[in-house]
C-alpha cells in the first residue's frame, strides 16, 4: 500500500480541518484548479462529508471559488442532509421519550448524540437512529417499538442490535452492547464489565436545540473508540468517523475527560488503536496537540490508516475486495477468522461442537451466495486485501504477530 497521499486527498483533509476548527494551518500541496475542486468533492460525497465543507467551499477557499454546477451541486447534498438530520433528530426524540416513558433505559448513540458536537450539527450526515438499552429489557423495548409501528427486518445476524425499520423507511438498531463481539476476549471482557457505567453514569446533550441522553465524557469517547474499531476489523471505515473523533476532544468540556477515557481503554484493550487514531487526527484533521495521547508522530503509519480509510470509503463498501482484516498473515489466520464468523454467524448453534462441520459448511455457502449476490471481487482478491491490511493491524499492535 502506497503511504503517499494524493494532491485530493491532501486537500480534502485541510477543507476538513478548516471546516471542523476554523483554522487550516497547513500548507497547500499547490495552488488548487477546478479539476482539483471537483475530485475533492466527489471524494468527500463518497465519505460522507461533503456537507460539513458547504461553509468552507462556498467562501471561495484559498481563493478558489467553485464552478456553478458544483457549487449547486454541494448546496443540493448539504440540504438533503439538513433535512434528513432535523427528521432523524425527532423520530430519535420520540423513540427516546416512548421508551423512558415505558421504564426502558436508553441512550443515544452516535447519529444525532454525536451531530451536536459539530460547530452546524445538521451537516452531520447521520442514515439511522441507534439507541442503547439494557440487554435484559430487550423483549420489552421490542414490544414498545413493534406498537409504534416498527417492524424487526427479516435476516438479522448481528449479535449486539436488533434493526427495525419504520413505517416510512427508517431504519433503527437497538443495542444492548456497545459493540459486536471481537475475538479479541479481552476486549470483550472490558466491554461487559463497563456495560453498566454507561447507564449509571449517563450523561445529556443538546444537539439542535433537543436534549437527548447520551454516554457520559469518557464513556462516549470509548463508545466512538469501538465504533471505529469495529468498523475496522471488518470492510474498514471512512473520514466521517475520524472527524466524530477530532469534534468530540476538540471541546473544552472534554479536554479533562482524557484521563479517564484512557484508563477505560487500556481496560478494553483498545489504547493503541486509540493512540493510532489520535495521532491521524493531530497529523491531518486539526485535533489539538496538547491531548495526552497519539503522542508518536510516526507519520509513515499515520498516511498508510489514513490511505486504508481513504480507501474504505463510508463503510468499505467502495472497494469490491474488501470484507475483513486477517489477524495474521498464515493459513491458520484465515482458518481462525473463518471460524470466528461461524460463530458470529450462528451463537447458539455453534456452543454444540458436533455441529461446527455443517456450520463451516453453511458459513461458506453463505459467503459465497452473498460474495456473488453483492458483486464483491473473487474470493482469491479479498483474501488477499485481508491479509495486505492485516500488516496494518500489526503495525498499530492489535494483530498477531
Amino acid at each position: 500500500m502506497s503511504t503517499r497521499l494524493s494532491k485530493e486527498q491532501r486537500f480534502l483533509c485541510l477543507l476538513l480541518c478548516q471546516a471542523l476548527t476554523g483554522d487550516c494551518p497547513g500548507e497547500l500541496p499547490g495552488q488548487p484548479d477546478q479539476t482539483d475542486m471537483k475530485r475533492v468533492i466527489q471524494t468527500a460525497q463518497r465519505h460522507k462529508v461533503l456537507p460539513l465543507l458547504y461553509g468552507v467551499l462556498c467562501e471561495e477557499w484559498r481563493g478558489q471559488p467553485l464552478e456553478e454546477a458544483d457549487r449547486k451541486y454541494v448546496e443540493s447534498i448539504s440540504r438533503i442532509t439538513v433535512k434528513q438530520s432535523y427528521r432523524l433528530l425527532f423520530l430519535t426524540r420520540f423513540l427516546v421519550e416512548s421508551l423512558e416513558e415505558a421504564g426502558v433505559p436508553v441512550l443515544v448513540l452516535k447519529g444525532s448524540g454525536v451531530a451536536g458536537l459539530y460547530p452546524v450539527p445538521e451537516l452531520r450526515k447521520s442514515g439511522d437512529v441507534d439507541l442503547l438499552i439494557p440487554g435484559d429489557l430487550l423483549d420489552a423495548a421490542r414490544e414498545i417499538l413493534e406498537g409504534k409501528d416498527f417492524l424487526v427486518k427479516e435476516g438479522q445476524h448481528a449479535n449486539h442490535h436488533l434493526a427495525f425499520r419504520s413505517g416510512d423507511g427508517i431504519d433503527l438498531e437497538l443495542h444492548t452492547m456497545l459493540a459486536e463481539p471481537f475475538r479479541d476476549a479481552g476486549i470483550n471482557r472490558g466491554m461487559d464489565r463497563l456495560l453498566p457505567m454507561y447507564f449509571e453514569k449517563k450523561g445529556y446533550g443538546d444537539c439542535m436545540g433537543v436534549r437527548l441522553p447520551v454516554p457520559q465524557g469518557p464513556c462516549q469517547a470509548l463508545q466512538l473508540l469501538l465504533h471505529m474499531l469495529q468498523h475496522f476489523l471488518r470492510a474498514g471505515f471512512g473520514l466521517k468517523l475520524l472527524c466524530d473523533w477530532v469534534v468530540f476532544w476538540n471541546r473544552e468540556e472534554a479536554w479533562g475527560a482524557a484521563p479517564e477515557f484512557l484508563r477505560l481503554a487500556e481496560a478494553c484493550h483498545v489504547r493503541q488503536f486509540a493512540d493510532t487514531v489520535t495521532m491521524v487526527c493531530k497529523e491531518f484533521l486539526g485535533l489539538r496537540e496538547d491531548l495526552p495521547m497519539g503522542r508518536s508522530r510516526d507519520r509513515k503509519l499515520a498516511e498508510e490508516f489514513l490511505q486504508d480509510v481513504f480507501a474504505a470509503e463510508e463503510f468499505g463498501k467502495a472497494d469490491k475486495d474488501r470484507m475483513v482484516i486477517v489477524e495474521g498473515n498464515s493459513l491458520w489466520a484465515y482458518v481462525k477468522e473463518f471460524h470466528y464468523q461461524m460463530k458470529l454467524n450462528h451463537p447458539k448453534a455453534s456452543s454444540y461442537v458436533i455441529l461446527w462441520p455443517g456450520l463451516w459448511v453453511v458459513t461458506l455457502a453463505v459467503f459465497l451466495h452473498n460474495n456473488r449476490k453483492l458483486n464483491r471481487g473473487r474470493t482469491r482478491d479479498i483474501l488477499r486485501s485481508a491479509g495486505n491490511r492485516s500488516r496494518l493491524l500489526q503495525q498499530i499492535g492489535l494483530g498477531e504477530k
